[in-house]
């Protein structure tokens, strides 16, 4: 009886607009078997991935599961099956620790969290890794940004392992940023899951892993299948052959030193926090690899030579000189390389500018030239130099970026990595344009985890440590003397201990710089007054700032959605107007009013999501909605504050003021909902990577409408402390409180993106804006020039704060 797939994809068509990705796939997937998957970029390959995990819909074809057709495929559907995937592009929410990372896998839904759950999470967290990649040496507590990008991809690579029921895995360039052992460990994972009964999809354009890993290997081509063969009766050079490429023979290098010019880079005793007395220098026209076990320092060591072009033919601190200009080329495209917003042209021009400026603006002709001039050169696969970069598949987008830096006038090339994740006809080609470097008398670092890649440059420094333990020249360049002294043991250099660690991460602090504010400003109140040092003074202080800090932490909890609210000094007014109006002659029918204004909020997020509006629209239109209903229930100034409210409100407490505690406990509540709470995960999560909070298994739209709705209660409870600081309604008088609290976050330490928020800091840093509008009006400054003046502190501290985190990068430098 024939063997039957447990998952086959049959005659898969996808089209996106007139363009077709896939032309009829198929593709029978085994129980225990590995399918290497080989393919030049744009062949479909992640398409027909996004196809088997859910993500996208096939136009025409049928998916198939153990021998029933599947009418309504999805991402759900897909996990249920067992289909987990390792994405090239990394499905992490790197505002979050590692062990968070791997928790909203497998932690309960359940609103309320257990004790210990943190602790047995981070438990969790390095059993995991240390059972894959055995000494890792990942601090599991650690955000996933803070991490390298090796690291990054051992992470995503141990949490797609987490996955329940795991029967089909899919590697997507799993070992483009790891290193020769931690690539051998993958493979044995690899071996071991087969073992097991699990089918694994190894996609890589590194066809000498693709041989030992996999049973039978795929080879797809501008969306067609176009062979499948054995692993073991094919050659490498077959493959390229099927791929449509042909491999370069590799030139026999002389070691001729005249063959170069002189020294381009020069670095002596280079030792920091990572590195240890670096020796080397750079000639002019060579080609200098830089290799070893991925984390050795080889990043922090290209940092310190591109750090080095603004003090260039002078020797810097750190015993780095460069002598001409410097370009650099990154192969982490999504953080470090393209601009998505912008075309192909753009992308490769934008450090290039000034070779195709007019008299006043940019010359589009030469412009054009130029771009097209790379574009044919690099053997792009687009529609032309005016397609949007993030309609390229991933290698395309690298070629973007190597034309940028060649093209650049540099005379020293930094290429980090440049072929990650680029199929083997592209690295030829690049190859070919690195020899036209050469004659054009340019030098060219070249950093790469890929061995052998390295056998390409004129010389090569080998890592391992921080430290290099090998320089290779000629033909000595190859794979077994790069892994023999990747594998060397160092003597490290002594070096003094930086004294300031602690010091330096004080002022790195989110809450140091609105602290700091505060304490100067509070200080400069109590010069001008003294009788705010008073139990009194402190107390009216205080209540007067309590709805700055409400609406402040109501603005955080939208930032944390990666949105912004650009109606709640008008979604006050309205709380103003129900609590100074309807809250106090019928409070039952105010309660329901403030619980649908809550709700209210949270349908914004709805709106927002499935309808796709931006955010700021969807506010601002919103803030219209708020002042009419205010204005229609409060046409006037009136009403008064309830009584009950007030009574509260006047409780003396021993010691510390009421509205000091109030204002402590509503920043230590929000933290420990943000980074206590197994929800807090997800809640910070969705303004990092959404993708990554879903295929977690967690609903993004939930997420966001419960930080909406968490924004809408703190919005309720600034419109009370108003109502209790002017003891009336009015519909117009909280309107400044939108700028304030944008302003007020942004000096609190959050980051209007990528989910970043430290609700302390934004409590502190209410009081601090509070105070300096005190300060201003007790100066009689005038209330038309105040706002400049509060605008121009802002730049100030954030200038500051911006100095601080450059020196903290040179630290490593």
């Amino acid at each position: 009886m024939e063997k039957q797939p447990y998952f086959k994809l049959k005659q898969i068509v996808k089209t996106f607009g007139v363009t077709k990705a896939l032309n009829g796939v198929d593709l029978d997937i085994y129980a225990g078997e590995v399918i290497g998957f080989v393919g030049p970029n744009g062949a479909g390959k992640s398409t027909l991935m996004k196809v088997l995990t859910g993500i996208l819909t096939p136009t025409e074809g049928e998916i198939i599961i153990q021998g029933k057709a599947e009418e309504h495929y999805s991402p759900k559907r897909a996990k249920q099956i067992g289909v987990a995937c390792a994405y090239q592009d990394l499905s992490l929410c790197t505002n979050l620790s590692v062990y968070e990372n791997f928790a909203m896998l497998n932690v309960s839904h359940g609103l309320i969290s257990s004790p210990g759950w943190r602790k047995e999470a981070k438990e969790n967290a390095k059993a995991l890794l240390e059972k894959y990649f055995p000494g890792n040496g990942i601090d599991v507590t650690k955000t996933v940004d803070k991490l390298s990008l090796a690291d990054q991809q051992v992470v995503e690579i141990c949490k797609t392992l987490m996955t329940d029921n795991l029967k089909i895995l899919i590697l997507d360039e799993p070992t483009s940023a790891l290193s020769t052992d931690k690539a051998q460990q993958l493979h044995k994972v690899v071996a071991e899951l087969s073992q097991k009964g699990v089918a694994v999809i190894y996609i890589s354009h590194k066809l000498d892993e693709i041989g030992i890993v996999s049973d039978r290997i795929v080879i797809l081509r501008n969306g067609q299948n176009v062979g499948e063969l054995s692993a073991d009766e094919v050659t490498q050079d077959q493959l390229i052959d099927l791929m449509g490429g042909g491999k370069k023979e590799k030139k026999d290098k002389n070691a001729d030193e005249n063959a170069f010019g002189p020294n381009m880079v020069e670095i002596k005793g280079l030792t920091t926090n990572v590195l240890n007395d670096i020796n080397l220098h750079v000639r002019k026209g060579e080609i200098l690899g830089i290799s070893g076990l991925a984390g050795s320092g080889q990043q922090e060591l290209l940092q310190a030579v591109y750090a080095a072009r603004k003090h260039i033919g002078t020797e810097g601190k750190n015993g780095v000189r460069i002598n001409s200009t410097i370009a650099y080329v990154s192969g982490d495209r999504t953080k470090e390389g393209v601009f998505p917003l912008w075309d192909i042209m753009d992308n490769i021009l934008v450090a290039n500018l000034d070779r195709v400026k007019g008299k006043i603006l940019l010359n589009k002709k030469q412009s054009e030239e130029s771009a097209n001039y790379w574009y044919d050169k690099l053997k792009f696969r687009a529609e032309g130099i005016n397609s949007n970069i993030m309609s390229l598949s991933g290698g395309n987008q690298q070629k973007a970026l190597i034309a940028r830096g060649i093209a650049s006038e540099a005379d020293i090339i930094i290429l980090n990595d440049p072929t990650a994740g680029v199929d083997i006809g592209t690295k030829q080609d690049i190859y070919e344009l690195l020899d036209e470097v050469k004659k054009m008398g340019k030098s060219v670092i070249l950093y790469s985890t890929e061995d052998a890649e390295i056998e390409i440059c004129d010389r090569a420094y080998i890592m391992h440590d921080g430290a290099i333990t090998a320089e290779l020249i000629g033909n000595d360049i190859n794979v077994p003397n790069i892994i023999k002294a990747s594998f060397k043991k160092v003597e490290k250099k002594e070096r003094e201990e930086k004294k300031n660690g602690l010091l330096h991460q004080i002022l790195t602090s989110r809450i140091t710089l609105p602290l700091l504010t505060m304490l100067v400003i509070f200080l400069a109140n109590v010069v001008n007054n003294p009788n705010m040092l008073s139990y009194m003074g402190l107390r009216m202080k205080m209540n007067s700032t309590l709805p700055l800090i409400f609406a402040a932490l109501g603005q955080m909890f939208i930032i944390l959605s990666g949105d912004c609210d650009m109606g709640n000094g008008y979604s006050i007014a309205l709380v103003n107007v129900l609590v100074g109006t309807i809250l106090t002659g019928n409070p039952l029918v105010g309660l329901v009013g403030l619980l649908i204004f809550i709700a209210a909020y949270m349908g914004m997020a709805a709106l927002i999501h499935l309808r796709n509006i931006p955010a700021i629209v969807v506010t601002l239109g919103a803030q219209f909605v708020w002042y009419g209903i205010a204005l229609i229930l409060c046409p006037t100034p009136g009403g008064n504050c309830p009584e009950m409210i007030s009574n509260f409100f006047k409780l003396k407490t021993p010691v510390i003021p009421l509205p000091i505690i109030i204002a402590v406990l509503a920043g230590l509540v929000c933290w420990m909902i943000l980074y206590r709470t197994r929800y807090g995960m997800v809640m910070r999560g969705i303004g990092n990577n959404p993708n990554s909070v879903e295929r977690s298994g967690w609903n993004y739209l939930t997420a966001k409408m419960v930080n909406y709705g968490m924004a809408g209660l703190m919005v309720v409870l600034a419109g009370m402390t108003y109502t209790v600081s002017c003891n009336g309604a009015d519909a117009n008088s909280s309107v400044n409180y939108c700028m304030l609290s944008i302003a007020t976050v942004i000096l609190g330490g959050c980051e209007m993106a990528g989910g970043v928020v430290a609700p302390a800091g934004v409590v502190i840093a209410a009081v601090a804006m509070n105070l300096i509008n005190s300060l201003l009006t007790a100066m009689k400054v005038d209330s038309n020039y105040q706002t400049a003046i509060i605008g121009l502190i802002l730049i100030g501290v954030l200038a500051f704060k911006f100095i601080i985190h450059r020196k903290g990068a040179s630290r490593n430098e």
